[in-house]
């Protein structure tokens, strides 16, 4: 081997491997019972392989429909979370399902394009989304999406091979641009984590013996302010 070749074969042994940032494991299971309800992932800030403190972002993510193979839901981006003087706009996000996710169409929202087996960027090669919905034609970069310190809503079907009683939806993934306020880049990723299950919902329908006792305390202030009247006369 001459000194050339081996140099460069030094070369090629001594690079450092590609960035690769593991997707964070957090799922959640959905029913089509859920229809009304809501979940929310919180994301961190990640910028090549390293954490960038003060970037932060969430979505509430709510259940519209199930028709057979597509389900329909409402996510609600939140891009207010990140501390100053640290920011980014968020171009696309994405997640995983189980079964996969085959399809996906935006209907209304900042995120006009959706692409399906979606490559985000400084994950590693290997990695894919089931889709993504972004304000380009990629997941990785252009213009557009939700600005820092701001929120929007973006409305979104899934379609699945099959008709589907029960997903497992995991692997919630942003992707940031123009980042702000950092030494480490402009641009990065951040991975969602869900705070354990569904949002609280509004105030539950009582059982039936509830709704005696609500009839017959409505009976007795009846009775109470029918006396008042009486003795006041």
């Amino acid at each position: 081997m001459n000194r050339f070749a081996f140099a460069f074969a030094l070369a090629l042994v001594a690079a450092p491997a590609a960035a690769v940032v593991p997707l964070v494991n957090s799922p959640i299971t959905v029913t089509s019972a859920d229809v009304g309800k809501s979940f929310t992932y919180t994301y961190n800030g990640i910028i090549g392989e390293q954490n960038q403190s003060g970037l932060a972002s969430a979505i509430t993510f709510t259940l519209n429909s199930v028709s057979g193979q597509v389900w329909n839901f409402t996510a609600e981006i939140d891009n207010t979370l990140s501390t100053a003087p640290v920011g980014g706009r968020i171009s696309s996000f994405g997640f995983n399902g189980n079964p996969e996710i085959i399809g996906a169409t935006p209907i209304s929202g900042p995120f006009g394009t959706a692409v399906i087996n979606a490559g985000f960027p400084q994950i590693g090669g290997q990695t894919t989304i089931d889709f993504c919905l972004t304000a380009n034609n990629n997941c990785s970069g252009g213009g557009g999406g939700v600005t820092n310190g701001n929120v929007a809503t973006q409305e979104f079907a899934l379609s699945f091979a099959n008709n589907m009683t029960s997903v497992i939806f995991n692997n919630f993934i942003v992707r940031y641009q123009s980042i702000t306020g950092s030494g480490l880049g402009t641009s990065g990723v951040g991975m969602g984590t869900n705070d354990g299950g569904f949002n609280p919902g509004g105030d539950p329908i009582p059982e039936p013996s509830s709704w005696a006792m609500l009839i017959a305390g409505f009976g007795l202030i009846g009775a109470m302010a029918r006396r008042q009247r009486i003795v006041a006369a």
